[in-house]
C-alpha cells in the first residue's frame, strides 16, 4: 500500500480586515473563523507591501538583509493564526 503525505492542511481566506474569514478544512467543508486584531492586520499588510518593494532593490546584500528581517516579522505575526500545512490567501 502506498503512503500519501498531506501537503495542505487548510486553505485560509482573509479579506485584509478584522472581519474574519473562512477556511476549507481537511473535511472539504467551509468553516468560518473570527477576525484578527485590526492593528496586527495593518502591520502585516504594510510589511507585505514593504517586502514586495524591497525585493526590487538590486544592490548586493541590501535587499537580502531587509527581506530576512521583514520575513521573520511576517512569519511571527501570521504564525500566531495558522497551523502547519495551511495555505494563506489574503485579499485586499
Amino acid at each position: 500500500m502506498e503512503k500519501t503525505k498531506l501537503l495542505v492542511n487548510r486553505i485560509v481566506f482573509i479579506g485584509g480586515t478584522d472581519a474574519g474569514g473562512w477556511y476549507i478544512g481537511a473535511d472539504g467543508k467551509i468553516h468560518r473563523f473570527p477576525g484578527w486584531n485590526p492593528e496586527q492586520m495593518f502591520d502585516v499588510a504594510h510589511a507585505l507591501d514593504a517586502l514586495r518593494e524591497i525585493s526590487q532593490i538590486k544592490s548586493k546584500g541590501v535587499a537580502d538583509r531587509a527581506v530576512a528581517t521583514i520575513t521573520e516579522f511576517i512569519k511571527d505575526q501570521i504564525g500566531q493564526h495558522l497551523q502547519t500545512g495551511d495555505v494563506l490567501v489574503i485579499g485586499r
